[in-house]
Protein backbone atom coordinates (compact mmCIF):
# COMPACT_ATOMS: atom_id res chain seq x y z
CA UNK A 1 0.00 0.00 0.00
CA UNK A 2 1.38 3.66 -0.51
CA UNK A 3 0.42 6.65 0.36
CA UNK A 4 -1.51 7.74 -2.67
CA UNK A 5 -3.62 4.79 -2.04
CA UNK A 6 -7.43 5.51 -1.80
CA UNK A 7 -9.26 2.87 -0.77
CA UNK A 8 -13.44 2.43 -0.24
CA UNK A 9 -14.30 1.42 3.09
CA UNK A 10 -17.67 0.65 3.96
CA UNK A 11 -17.20 1.75 7.78
CA UNK A 12 -21.53 0.05 8.61
CA UNK A 13 -20.13 -3.00 7.98
CA UNK A 14 -18.97 -5.69 10.43
CA UNK A 15 -14.92 -4.27 11.00
CA UNK A 16 -13.04 -7.88 12.85
CA UNK A 17 -9.65 -5.34 12.61
CA UNK A 18 -10.67 -2.00 14.07
CA UNK A 19 -10.85 -2.88 18.01
CA UNK A 20 -7.60 -5.58 18.55
CA UNK A 21 -5.59 -2.63 16.54
CA UNK A 22 -6.44 0.25 18.31
CA UNK A 23 -5.55 -1.70 21.17
CA UNK A 24 -2.05 -2.13 19.73
CA UNK A 25 -1.23 0.97 18.93
CA UNK A 26 -2.23 2.30 22.29
CA UNK A 27 0.00 -0.27 24.24
CA UNK A 28 3.12 0.05 21.66
CA UNK A 29 2.61 3.68 21.61
CA UNK A 30 3.26 4.07 25.68
CA UNK A 31 6.02 1.23 25.08
CA UNK A 32 7.79 3.43 22.62
CA UNK A 33 7.34 6.24 25.13
CA UNK A 34 8.16 4.79 28.53
CA UNK A 35 11.36 3.84 26.32
CA UNK A 36 12.17 6.50 25.53
CA UNK A 37 12.38 8.01 29.06
CA UNK A 38 13.22 5.10 31.12
CA UNK A 39 16.34 5.68 32.95
CA UNK A 40 18.96 3.15 32.26
CA UNK A 41 20.39 2.83 36.03
CA UNK A 42 17.10 2.14 37.21
CA UNK A 43 16.89 -2.04 38.05
CA UNK A 44 13.64 -2.26 38.41
CA UNK A 45 12.01 0.38 35.98
CA UNK A 46 14.48 -1.47 33.12
CA UNK A 47 13.24 -4.66 34.30
CA UNK A 48 10.03 -3.56 34.05
CA UNK A 49 9.66 -2.16 31.06
CA UNK A 50 11.47 -5.35 29.70
CA UNK A 51 8.82 -7.63 31.11
CA UNK A 52 6.10 -5.33 29.19
CA UNK A 53 7.64 -5.37 26.42
CA UNK A 54 8.28 -9.11 25.60
CA UNK A 55 4.54 -9.65 26.70
CA UNK A 56 3.84 -7.31 23.72
CA UNK A 57 6.02 -9.14 21.79
CA UNK A 58 3.97 -12.26 22.93
CA UNK A 59 0.97 -10.98 21.65
CA UNK A 60 2.13 -9.50 18.61
CA UNK A 61 2.98 -13.43 17.54
CA UNK A 62 -0.24 -14.57 19.29
CA UNK A 63 -2.01 -11.76 17.11
CA UNK A 64 -0.27 -12.65 13.87
CA UNK A 65 -0.92 -16.57 14.69
CA UNK A 66 -4.66 -15.59 14.46
CA UNK A 67 -4.48 -13.45 11.40
CA UNK A 68 -2.62 -16.19 9.43
CA UNK A 69 -4.76 -19.40 10.73
CA UNK A 70 -8.42 -17.43 11.18
CA UNK A 71 -8.34 -14.31 8.03
CA UNK A 72 -6.00 -14.96 5.31
CA UNK A 73 -6.68 -18.92 5.01
CA UNK A 74 -10.67 -17.84 4.82
CA UNK A 75 -9.10 -15.25 2.11
CA UNK A 76 -7.17 -17.79 0.35
CA UNK A 77 -10.38 -20.11 -0.06
CA UNK A 78 -11.92 -17.73 -2.15
CA UNK A 79 -9.32 -15.47 -3.79
CA UNK A 80 -5.88 -17.68 -4.05
CA UNK A 81 -3.29 -15.78 -3.90
CA UNK A 82 -5.04 -12.51 -2.48
CA UNK A 83 -2.47 -12.87 0.97
CA UNK A 84 0.46 -13.15 -0.77
CA UNK A 85 2.16 -9.84 0.67
CA UNK A 86 0.61 -9.63 3.92
CA UNK A 87 1.71 -13.06 4.87
CA UNK A 88 5.43 -11.97 3.84
CA UNK A 89 4.52 -8.99 6.17
CA UNK A 90 3.86 -11.53 9.10
CA UNK A 91 7.47 -13.17 8.10
CA UNK A 92 8.77 -9.66 8.11
CA UNK A 93 7.29 -9.11 11.69
CA UNK A 94 8.51 -12.32 12.83
CA UNK A 95 11.92 -11.71 12.23
CA UNK A 96 11.88 -8.47 13.76
CA UNK A 97 10.39 -10.18 17.46
CA UNK A 98 13.02 -12.09 16.95
CA UNK A 99 15.60 -9.16 16.88
CA UNK A 100 13.26 -7.47 19.80
CA UNK A 101 14.32 -10.58 21.95
CA UNK A 102 17.60 -10.89 21.54
CA UNK A 103 17.84 -7.30 22.52
CA UNK A 104 15.67 -7.65 25.51
CA UNK A 105 18.19 -10.76 26.85
CA UNK A 106 21.22 -8.05 25.92
CA UNK A 107 20.06 -5.36 27.92
CA UNK A 108 19.22 -8.14 30.84
CA UNK A 109 22.76 -9.13 30.89
CA UNK A 110 24.41 -5.96 30.57
CA UNK A 111 25.27 -3.99 33.68
CA UNK A 112 23.39 -0.67 35.11
CA UNK A 113 26.23 1.45 33.12
CA UNK A 114 26.39 -0.24 29.66
CA UNK A 115 22.96 -0.14 29.36
CA UNK A 116 22.32 3.61 27.94
CA UNK A 117 23.38 3.09 24.50
CA UNK A 118 21.98 -0.63 24.05
CA UNK A 119 18.20 1.16 25.31
CA UNK A 120 18.93 4.35 22.73
CA UNK A 121 19.33 1.42 20.31
CA UNK A 122 16.21 -0.79 21.02
CA UNK A 123 14.41 2.63 21.35
CA UNK A 124 15.08 3.36 17.75
CA UNK A 125 14.98 -0.29 16.57
CA UNK A 126 10.93 -0.33 18.50
CA UNK A 127 9.95 3.19 16.68
CA UNK A 128 11.47 1.48 13.42
CA UNK A 129 9.02 -1.78 14.07
CA UNK A 130 6.28 0.16 14.78
CA UNK A 131 6.50 2.52 11.48
CA UNK A 132 5.95 -0.59 9.92
CA UNK A 133 3.55 -2.60 11.99
CA UNK A 134 1.00 1.04 11.73
CA UNK A 135 1.21 0.85 8.19
CA UNK A 136 0.34 -2.77 8.06
CA UNK A 137 -2.37 -2.44 10.20
CA UNK A 138 -3.53 0.95 8.43
CA UNK A 139 -3.41 -1.69 4.93
CA UNK A 140 -5.53 -4.34 6.82
CA UNK A 141 -8.56 -2.22 8.09
CA UNK A 142 -8.13 -0.47 4.47
CA UNK A 143 -7.27 -2.79 1.84
CA UNK A 144 -7.65 -6.24 3.52
CA UNK A 145 -10.99 -5.68 4.73
CA UNK A 146 -12.68 -3.72 1.66
CA UNK A 147 -11.65 -7.40 0.41
CA UNK A 148 -12.60 -9.08 2.97
CA UNK A 149 -16.44 -7.20 2.77
CA UNK A 150 -16.32 -8.56 -0.75
CA UNK A 151 -15.87 -11.61 0.47
CA UNK A 152 -17.65 -12.39 2.82
CA UNK A 153 -20.77 -11.38 4.64
CA UNK A 154 -20.96 -9.93 8.42
CA UNK A 155 -22.02 -13.17 9.72
CA UNK A 156 -19.07 -14.51 8.49
CA UNK A 157 -16.83 -12.10 9.28
CA UNK A 158 -18.54 -12.38 12.96
CA UNK A 159 -18.20 -15.81 12.96
CA UNK A 160 -14.50 -15.74 11.69
CA UNK A 161 -13.80 -13.51 14.52
CA UNK A 162 -15.80 -15.74 17.34
CA UNK A 163 -13.32 -18.83 16.00
CA UNK A 164 -10.16 -16.21 16.57
CA UNK A 165 -11.93 -15.02 20.28
CA UNK A 166 -12.41 -18.66 20.99
CA UNK A 167 -9.01 -20.12 20.57
CA UNK A 168 -7.26 -18.21 23.05
CA UNK A 169 -6.53 -19.12 25.87
CA UNK A 170 -8.12 -17.05 29.24
CA UNK A 171 -5.10 -15.52 30.23
CA UNK A 172 -3.90 -14.55 27.00
CA UNK A 173 -7.47 -13.38 26.29
CA UNK A 174 -7.60 -11.38 29.45
CA UNK A 175 -4.09 -8.94 28.12
CA UNK A 176 -5.78 -8.33 24.95
CA UNK A 177 -8.92 -6.92 26.77
CA UNK A 178 -6.54 -4.94 28.83
CA UNK A 179 -4.89 -3.38 25.98
CA UNK A 180 -8.46 -2.68 24.16
CA UNK A 181 -10.80 -1.34 26.57
CA UNK A 182 -8.65 1.81 27.30
CA UNK A 183 -8.30 2.34 23.23
CA UNK A 184 -11.86 1.78 22.68
CA UNK A 185 -14.44 4.68 22.53
CA UNK A 186 -17.41 4.75 25.12
CA UNK A 187 -19.79 2.93 22.37
CA UNK A 188 -17.49 0.11 21.30
CA UNK A 189 -16.56 -0.23 25.26
CA UNK A 190 -20.52 -0.56 25.53
CA UNK A 191 -20.40 -2.89 22.36
CA UNK A 192 -17.89 -4.99 23.65
CA UNK A 193 -18.64 -5.33 27.25
CA UNK A 194 -22.51 -5.85 26.37
CA UNK A 195 -21.75 -8.60 24.27
CA UNK A 196 -19.68 -10.45 26.63
CA UNK A 197 -22.12 -9.62 29.72
CA UNK A 198 -25.27 -11.53 27.31
CA UNK A 199 -22.77 -14.57 26.95
CA UNK A 200 -20.89 -15.21 29.99
CA UNK A 201 -21.96 -16.55 33.56
CA UNK A 202 -21.58 -13.83 35.92
CA UNK A 203 -18.92 -14.95 37.90
CA UNK A 204 -17.05 -14.99 35.30
CA UNK A 205 -18.23 -11.97 33.89
CA UNK A 206 -17.41 -10.24 37.02
CA UNK A 207 -13.88 -11.34 37.08
CA UNK A 208 -13.92 -10.18 33.80
CA UNK A 209 -14.59 -6.51 34.71
CA UNK A 210 -12.33 -6.57 38.08
CA UNK A 211 -9.63 -7.75 36.40
CA UNK A 212 -9.08 -6.43 33.02
CA UNK A 213 -11.71 -3.44 32.57
CA UNK A 214 -11.92 -1.46 36.15
CA UNK A 215 -7.84 -1.60 36.56
CA UNK A 216 -7.07 0.07 32.71
CA UNK A 217 -10.09 2.68 33.01
CA UNK A 218 -10.42 6.25 34.78
CA UNK A 219 -12.90 6.26 37.52
CA UNK A 220 -14.79 8.50 35.33
CA UNK A 221 -14.55 6.37 32.46
CA UNK A 222 -15.49 3.25 34.19
CA UNK A 223 -18.68 5.16 35.75
CA UNK A 224 -19.95 5.87 32.32
CA UNK A 225 -19.32 2.61 31.09
CA UNK A 226 -21.11 0.98 34.34
CA UNK A 227 -23.92 3.17 33.73
CA UNK A 228 -24.29 2.10 30.04
CA UNK A 229 -23.92 -1.35 31.42
CA UNK A 230 -27.00 -1.03 33.40
CA UNK A 231 -29.40 0.87 31.23
CA UNK A 232 -28.48 -2.04 27.99
CA UNK A 233 -29.72 -4.97 30.60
Amino acid sequence: MTATTTVYVDETRYNLYASIHKGLRRAQGQLMTRLGAIDPLNDADVAGLLQDMRLMVTMGRKHLHHENIFIHTEIETRRVGATTRLVDDHDHHERDFDELETRFRQIEAAPPERRSPMLRALYLRYTEFLAHDFEHMIEEETETLSLLHRLFSDGELAAIEGRIVGSVEPGMMMEFIRIMIPAMNPAERLGMLGGMKAAMPVPVFAAVVDMGVKPVLAPSDWHALEQALAKAA
